[in-house]
């Protein structure tokens, strides 16, 4: 039985490279950032769709994410590994043209292409942009590009400016494709440098007003499971936290944390029937299930579908909606949803 499904346009993605491209006054190359399954959506056919739509460097987490888009993608197409060179794993890179990120100036075999990552203010990886020239050896290493990362693109315009001035410094003199844009940095011209890597745009989620003619590309849909009548004092759930004040109809939905629902939508959350009509999620969202009260709605009745995540960024189930309610960011919502949802690539 398919538990869950979701509903995944890759023509909505491709719109999104357009919307994506649109925005650059100068048309500089886009990295397409598909990691973690390309946000949820599938990085196999999100990058073969990606590619056919002119898109030659693509952007992933670690090496084991790299070598999957290699078996699809041409070999001449650039794979950037973000999450640096793996020990014991070196002649993987250059024997499948992979390129190794690097953010230690450590040794790097022969015949693997790098980019250089440079801290500017995230404080997590990279060389410190007012020390790199002091202490970064180009030697005999092949770097082909240079990077940074904002670190509050959609919240601080000061920072963010600030974070491009200290990689124009810290890379001055040194050879190889420059970026330092994500999403939210596609806001700002001089961020867009020799190259921009979108993730969160390309899958329809605006991350600033710039981006508003995303959309969405994906929606989360469930077939009821069972549907029961309690009497009035009942309790939904565990720890009952949802006692009924009157006589409820309980819809149940084969989804639950598990599956990337998110615990925190407990007695919170909605979900929409078919008929347009938002009902709310009772009780505590366990692992594989998930209750709604059905009350007002008697037609509505055991394999009927709902709607838990809509593909509308104005809806009150949209990702960021969602987010919203459960005090955490899209990425989540989108990156959790689990391997036991099955992914259709529909049009809508």
């Amino acid at each position: 039985m398919v538990r869950s499904w979701l509903e995944i346009s890759l023509s909505r993605i491709v719109h999104n490279l357009g919307v994506i491209r649109n925005l650059m006054p100068r048309k500089v190359p886009v990295i397409a950032v598909v990691k973690a399954n390309a946000y949820g959506h599938g990085s196999i056919p999100v990058s073969r769709v990606l590619s056919q739509a002119g898109i030659s460097s693509f952007a992933v987490a670690c090496l084991d994410e790299a070598l999957e888009l290699r078996e699809i993608l041409p070999f001449s197409v650039e794979i950037i590994v973000f999450g640096g060179l793996e020990d014991g794993r070196s002649e993987l890179y250059s024997k499948w043209n992979i390129t190794a990120s690097v953010f230690d100036d450590i040794p790097v075999p022969s015949g693997i292409k790098v980019h250089v990552e440079i801290d500017t203010g995230m404080g997590r990886l990279g060389f410190n942009w007012e020390t790199f020239h002091d202490v970064f050896s180009m030697g005999d290493k092949n770097v082909t590009g240079l990077y940074s990362h904002f670190s509050s693109a959609d919240e601080s315009e000061a920072l963010t400016r600030e974070q491009i001035r200290r990689f124009e410094a810290a890379v001055k003199g040194y050879p190889g494709l420059r970026h330092i844009s994500n999403s939210a940095g596609l806001r700002f011209p001089e961020a867009h440098m020799d190259a921009v890597r979108p993730g969160l745009a390309l899958y329809g989620i605006a991350s600033c007003p710039e981006l508003r003619e995303l959309e969405p590309a994906l929606r989360w849909r469930a077939r009821i499971l069972s549907v029961r009548d309690l009497p009035k004092g009942a309790t939904v759930g565990y720890n009952r936290t949802f006692i009924t004040s009157r006589q409820t109809r309980v819809g149940i939905l084969p989804i639950g944390y598990a599956d990337g629902y998110n615990r925190l939508l407990s007695g919170t959350g909605s979900v929409r029937l078919d008929n347009g009509s938002i009902v709310s999620v009772i009780g505590i969202v366990s692992m594989d299930l998930t209750a709604i009260d059905l009350t007002d709605h008697p037609e509505v009745q055991k394999g009927g579908t709902v709607t838990l995540l809509d593909a509308d960024q104005e809806s009150t189930l949209s990702a960021r909606a969602i987010a919203d309610q459960a005090g955490t960011i899209p990425y989540e919502v989108l990156t959790s949803i689990g391997s036991r949802v099955e992914r259709r690539y529909v049009e809508f």
